[in-house]
């Protein structure tokens, strides 16, 4: 059965964005086109057709004379994702409480453990731990239409790109704080304790523009 270019480009797209995702292709990195359309195994014509899907998902950009590139994020932008994140991880966790079982508390205490009484926290197992939490407060918060508002605007990519604001021995405390509210299930608490634990990254980012 031939595929058409459609099935094609949207395979495309899906295959770019995971290497975007997962770091394979860098913020600011140019996208060789004839390169990526041959390790992808396809033509240009279904990747031009992905490309154009994943610059209206603001994950790559055009450049002027330079062809197409992954999206680097001004510094207003870092802060009007960082805004999101609040509004909505707030809320989140708030549903959270609602639904969470045991099972849910000791896969988020699993997640740092591993740090505990660490005199030197490895850096990238760190950030892992850190995006699956956030991760899956928002997955398992209850509420479909809160995480599909997450996925249409690409903001657990984007949060993931922008990486580790803190270093880990500052907010692994805040972490175990925000799992001790959410198993105690004060929800006043816990929704306090993740604003603030998002604000305080906020603040540092907008101090160094």
């Amino acid at each position: 059965m031939k595929i058409s270019n459609d099935d094609l480009s949207v395979k495309a797209y899906h295959k770019v964005k995971n290497m975007i995702a997962s770091g394979k292709l860098q913020l600011g990195e140019k996208i060789v086109q004839d390169k990526l359309a041959e390790e992808l195994g396809i033509s240009r014509t279904p990747l031009r057709s992905a490309l154009q899907m994943l610059e209206s998902e603001s994950l790559v950009e055009s450049l002027p004379r330079k062809g197409m590139a992954v999206k680097t994020f001004s510094d207003k932008e870092v802060l009007e994702i960082y805004d999101c994140r609040i509004a909505l991880e707030s809320m989140a966790v708030k549903t959270f409480i609602k639904v969470v079982m045991k099972s849910d508390i000791d896969k988020l205490y699993n997640l740092f453990k591993p740090f505990l009484n660490s005199e030197e926290i490895d850096v990238i197992k760190y950030k892992k731990a850190d995006s699956l939490f956030h991760d899956m407060i928002i997955k398992k918060s209850g509420n479909e239409f809160l995480y599909k508002l997450f996925n249409r605007g690409n903001l657990l990519i984007c949060i993931d790109l922008i990486g580790l604001v803190r270093p880990p021995q500052e907010t692994l405390g805040e972490h175990l704080e925000i799992i001790k509210a959410i198993e105690e299930k004060n929800s006043k608490l816990a929704e306090d304790l993740i604003k603030k634990h998002l604000e305080k990254s906020k603040k540092l980012i907008s101090r160094s523009f």
